[in-house]
């Protein structure tokens, strides 16, 4: 969907002369406890 819309409308916009996009992945913390010592 972000391709069709880069492609299709932003760089078709007299301004847009080019676009660079970055992957980013990331591991999201899916527990909200933290491990302790005790």
């Amino acid at each position: 969907m972000y391709r069709k819309l880069l492609g299709d409308i932003l760089l078709q916009l007299p301004s847009a002369k080019e676009s660079k996009s970055y992957v980013v992945m990331e591991e999201v913390k899916e527990t909200l406890s933290l491990p302790l010592e005790d």
